[in-house]
Parts: structure tokens; C-alpha cells; sequence
């Protein structure tokens, strides 16, 4: 690598310099090159030489020069050192390798050969066929920690890795068993006792108990400053392992979601003495009981392999390998080469060139959109003040972003204005006939006399995902005389709203599945909707989820969940901009397709056809 680096730099350095013609230089000039000494340039030179990369002929007594021919071709070292490093799982050094010294043609050259290497692989291992699904994506892996999780891509990661005492089927509203075979509440839903299964081993090879249990959900319950997702043990108060099959949960109040929650992906089960050993590196290096274990994650490649003893069955397919690239080249990959699985989640590039797909291969590719209510939302931060602590502002800016305007202006893979989470409900009908009606710009200057705005700064911050919409605004809110300030950070810091810098807004995206349960995550977790609710506010939301907990009926609960949301849009303390749809695309080899509520393909259920039987169809 540090050779290739060094003939690169060369080659760099005397680009206008045939191959195969000689040109004079001293070692002084390669030392101011690679900037080291005269004597480390001629050891560098010798290694060339031997490499026969270069020629080099000295230079003998006073004033005459040493010559260099070089005869290597620079793009075909670059193509195999790119090539190397991709093949180690260093993605983010090959990138920047391609970036610094790769011309067109290269860059070009390279990404073909990646594409090629991407979807569906199957490799010969010890003379038996191992099945290999191959991606990339354009984000950062911030944590696989269960609880926690931040970002879906995260959280699907992690529902691979780990599994939950019941597990919630998204199709037919149902909890299924999972760790637990079977389970039970008293008549006021105040007492659960779950059985769990036997042989149900980690990854590690240790079988899982009731202690285990304990653990996982204590952890979460008694550290809700280290865990956002603690919300959803707060009704219990104690859990007790009965003996190392039989957990009891015992609840302050009755809760008809205890079972949806113990669903979730913060509610997975770990092992107690490691996490214990390094509850800070757990996250990196995961240690669950679901279909498929972690191998290996650093900044450029994530590695999953099958689980051969997962209680529930092994997974078909063998690997799952995820290469990890830099924002920058996103969209660069040929994605309509594929033989696999790609969800756009909002790329616009992406988008293109699956639709270039569907045109050029129809033949071999099924697509469809998946509407999963994946909006952006503007959310105040009540907890700072601030311009934006007035009501009256804050219905101003409701109403000088325009929707429509806005996806006019951007496009992508915006499609119509949000209305809030649910496109309808008989509580929500007064609040939306409202929002039909045209503001005008005597109306919103009006709201912002008396709101008192005086030219005061508003922050908002929010990640390179959503600049765009975030520079659409503050152009928007310049137009109105209103001084909005962007401030661009990196995703994982969202994850923990103490990282963040002070700021009046956030604006960021959600996707929302249409279940309960990641409704009450908005208005419970401090990371999403929380800092946007004052006193009163929280107040009456905090009573209608309360009653949302105690219903044992899912309509009743619906009208609960219908009355929050309208109350924060009657208050304008979240705005819901625009709705966003999921795009996805997939090759008719591949069987058992199931897009998750995050809109991510669950890797454990997926199995690909032989090309015989394809050729036969």
C-alpha cells in the first residue's frame, strides 16, 4: 500500500511525463515529493525499481543529473490497489484513493467493476456453494447496540442480530412467540408470565436464561439517561426470574401494549456477562441470538454470516455483506446491474437508475413503491428560548412554507404535502379543512408583528440528508424578513440530544409504519418529539397516552393516538412537511421478499433461485 501510494504520488506529481521516456530529476526533488529524506527517497526509488515501475539511472560526479523513466501504467495500479482495498473491506481508503488520483476513465473503470460485484454472489467454500447478497449504502452505522438504536438502517441491522421475547407480525397485527413460547396476564393486565424456550443459544454459545431477561429489560428501565428508549419499561415495577425458564413482569397500572413494546428492537434480549464486560463497545461488537452474527464492522464494511444454531431455524442465505461509502459517490454505483434487493430510501440518483432498470431489463425486474409515510418534520425545541417560543411565530412559519412549492422546487422523491402522520381521521377532519385555507402574505406578516419577532436568529439543525430542504426554508423564511440559521451535523449525534449543539429546531425525517408503538416512540422518546412540547402541552399529551396504555380496545386506542396528533398540529410545535415514498426494486431470482416497517428487506427470510431454473422461465 505505502509503495503504491508513493508511485502514485509520483506520477501525480510529473503527470505530463511520457511512459517509456526518460526526463531528468534529483532525489532532493522526490524527497520534497514525499516529503521525507534524501536517503528514505532512495530506498523508495529501489522498491520501484525492483517493481519495475520505474527505471532510475544515477547521476555520477558534480552536474550530472539522475534520469527516471517510468514504466508503469498508474490507472492499472490505482484499478488493483482499489480493487485490494474493497476486497479487505477498507471501502472508505479505497474511495479516497479514487477520489485523490483517478481520472475519469478510472473512476468510471471502477465502479463498473463494483457494480458487477454487487446484489446476489455466489460463492464455492470447501466445495460447497455459499449464497451472498452484496449492497451499499450511504450511512453511517452509528451504533447496534439494541437499545440504542437511533436510525432505522440501524435498528433493522440489529433486529437481525438480536431477538425479543414476542415478536410483533406487521401483516396481521399479531404477536407471535419468539424467545417466549407461550405467556400469560391476569385479568387486569397488570401481572405477565412468559415461558421461554429451551436451547435458545447466543451467539456466543451460551444458552439463554430468565436472567437474561432481567438484565435486558432492567437495563433500559433503570438508566433512562443512557437509554431514550427507557419509555417503554416505565410502567413496570419489577421483574423477577422465577427460575431460569419463567420471567413475571409486574406493571404499576394496567398496559394492553406490553406485549407490542416487548416487540420492539430496544426490547431485545442480551447477554448479561457482556455486556457487563463492555457495555460501551457492545454496540460494535454485538453478541444476540438471532438468525444472523456479526463478523466484522469498521467505518467501510459491516459483515453479517447465518446463525447455524438460531432457535427459530438457520437463514438460507450464508452472508450479507454492506459496504459502507462516503456520501460523495452516492448514486456512482450502476445499481440496475444488481441481481438483489435496493431501496432508495429518498435518493434521487437511485430512483434514476432504477427506472433506467425497469426500462432497459423490465424482463428480469420487479419493482414497486412502498408508501410507508416516510415524512420530514420541522420540530421546535421548547426547552431553549427563543423566537420560536411563540405561538403566533411558529403558525407563521406553518404557513409561509409551502408545501406544494417545496416539492415543486426540489422534486425527488417527494410527493405530496404532509398532512401529519395519518392521511385521515374523523379527529383530524376541523384541523385539516384549516389547513386548506391560502395563507397570504398580509396574514403571515400580520402573525409575525404580533409575535413580536424582531429579527432574532432561529437555529436549525439537521444533517446533510435533509440540506436541501433545510436550505429551501431558510430561502423561504429569508423572502418573510425571518433570519434562519442551517446547522449541518453529523447523524449520530441526533442520536443523543446532549452531542447537539443549542438550536431552536430540528428537521429531520421519520418513517411511520401505521402501528401504534412507533407513534407513542415520537411523543415519549426526548430524542424525537419531546423537546417540542411546554408545560400544558405535555400535559394533555401525557393524559391521552396514559388512557392509550389503559385501552384494551386498538379503535379506542386510535382515537387516543388521532386527538395527540392533532393537538401538536393545532399547537404547531412539529411541522409535517412533505411525505416520501420508499422505492424498491428487486430481481426475480430472488424469493421470499419482505420489506420491513422501516422499509428494509429482513435478510433471514430471503432465498435466491437457481440460474438453471431461471434460464427455464
Amino acid at each position: 500500500m505505502v509503495t503504491v501510494l508513493h508511485f502514485l504520488e509520483l506520477r501525480s506529481f510529473f503527470h505530463q511525463e511520457e511512459i517509456g521516456q526518460p526526463f531528468p530529476v534529483t532525489i532532493e526533488k522526490l524527497a520534497g515529493i514525499w516529503h521525507c529524506t534524501p536517503r528514505y527517497a532512495k530506498l523508495i526509488v529501489r522498491k520501484l525499481v525492483e517493481l519495475s515501475w520505474v527505471e532510475w539511472k544515477a547521476g555520477r560526479g558534480r552536474g550530472n543529473v539522475s534520469v527516471m523513466t517510468l514504466h508503469a501504467d498508474s490507472d492499472e495500479i490505482l484499478l488493483a490497489e482499489v480493487k485490494l482495498q474493497i476486497d479487505k473491506g477498507d471501502v472508505k481508503e479505497a474511495m479516497e484513493l479514487m477520489n485523490r488520483y483517478g481520472k475519469t476513465a478510472v473512476k468510471d473503470q471502477i465502479m463498473d467493476w463494483l457494480s458487477e460485484g454487487m446484489g446476489f454472489l455466489r460463492h464455492s467454500v470447501s466445495n460447497r456453494s455459499q449464497d451472498v447478497l452484496r449492497f451499499p449504502v450511504y450511512r453511517r452505522i452509528v451504533t447496534l447496540d439494541p437499545g440504542l438504536v437511533y436510525y432505522h438502517f440501524d435498528a433493522h441491522l440489529a433486529g437481525q442480530i438480536f431477538n425479543t421475547l414476542v415478536h410483533y407480525d406487521l401483516n396481521s397485527r399479531s404477536i407471535l412467540p419468539s424467545i417466549a413460547h407461550s405467556w400469560e396476564s391476569s385479568p387486569d393486565a397488570t401481572a405477565w408470565t412468559f415461558y421461554l424456550k429451551k436451547n435458545v443459544l447466543f451467539h456466543h454459545g451460551r444458552e439463554l436464561t430468565a436472567h437474561d431477561v432481567v438484565f435486558s429489560l432492567n437495563r433500559l428501565r433503570l438508566h433512562p439517561d443512557t437509554y431514550e428508549a427507557s419509555w417503554m419499561c416505565r410502567d413496570i415495577d419489577q421483574l423477577i426470574a422465577i427460575d431460569d425458564r419463567t420471567v413475571r413482569i409486574l406493571l404499576k397500572e394496567p398496559n394492553y401494549l406490553l406485549l407490542r413494546l416487548l416487540a420492539t428492537i430496544p426490547a431485545s434480549i442480551v447477554p448479561e456477562e457482556i455486556v457487563r464486560q463492555d457495555e460501551k463497545g457492545f454496540g460494535e461488537k454485538p453478541i444476540g441470538t438471532g438468525p444472523f452474527q456479526l463478523v466484522r464492522l469498521n467505518e467501510g464494511i459491516c459483515i453479517l454470516e447465518a446463525f447455524p444454531a438460531h432457535f427459530l431455524g438457520r437463514p438460507q442465505l450464508d452472508r450479507v455483506e454492506i459496504l459502507i461509502f462516503p456520501e460523495l459517490d452516492m448514486g456512482r454505483l450502476k445499481e440496475p446491474n444488481w441481481a438483489s434487493v435496493m431501496v432508495s430510501h429518498g435518493v434521487q440518483s437511485k430512483a434514476l437508475a432504477l427506472k433506467e432498470a425497469v426500462i432497459q431489463d423490465g424482463q428480469d425486474w420487479c419493482d414497486t413503491e412502498a408508501f410507508f409515510s416516510c415524512c420530514n418534520l420541522l420540530v421546535f425545541n421548547q426547552w431553549k428560548s427563543g423566537p420560536h417560543n411563540h405561538f403566533k411565530f411558529r403558525q407563521a412559519l406553518d404557513q409561509l412554507i409551502d408545501r406544494d412549492q417545496m416539492i415543486a422546487d426540489l422534486g425527488g422523491d417527494r410527493i405530496y404535502p404532509a398532512k401529519g402522520f395519518r392521511t385521515y381521521h374523523p379527529v383530524l377532519r376541523e384541523v385539516r379543512a384549516r389547513e386548506n385555507e391560502q395563507p397570504c402574505l398580509a396574514e403571515i406578516m400580520s402573525l409575525l408583528q404580533e409575535s413580536n419577532y424582531q429579527g432574532e436568529t432561529l437555529r436549525l439543525v439537521t444533517t446533510a440528508y435533509h440540506e436541501e430542504d433545510a436550505l429551501w426554508i431558510q430561502q423561504r423564511c429569508g423572502d418573510y424578513g425571518i433570519n434562519l440559521e442551517v446547522d449541518v451535523r453529523e447523524p449520530w449525534e441526533f442520536s443523543n440530544p446532549d452531542c447537539l449543539p443549542e438550536h431552536d429546531c430540528q428537521l429531520y425525517g421519520n418513517v411511520f409504519s401505521s402501528d401504534q408503538i412507533s407513534e407513542l416512540e415520537m411523543y415519549l422518546q426526548r430524542n424525537y418529539f419531546l423537546p417540542a412540547f411546554d408545560e400544558s402541552l405535555a400535559l394533555a399529551i401525557n393524559k391521552e397516552i396514559r388512557l392509550t396504555f389503559q385501552e384494551p380496545d386498538r379503535l379506542a386506542r386510535e382515537r387516543h393516538l388521532a386527538r395527540i396528533e392533532a393537538m401538536i398540529k393545532e399547537n404547531y410545535a412539529v411541522l409535517y412537511l412533505v411525505q416520501k415514498k420508499t422505492l424498491t426494486s428487486f430481481h426475480k431470482s430472488l424469493r421470499g421478499v419482505s420489506i420491513n416497517s422501516s422499509g428494509w428487506l429482513d435478510f433471514h427470510k430471503i432465498w435466491f433461485q437457481p440460474d438453471a431454473l431461471q434460464q427455464q422461465l
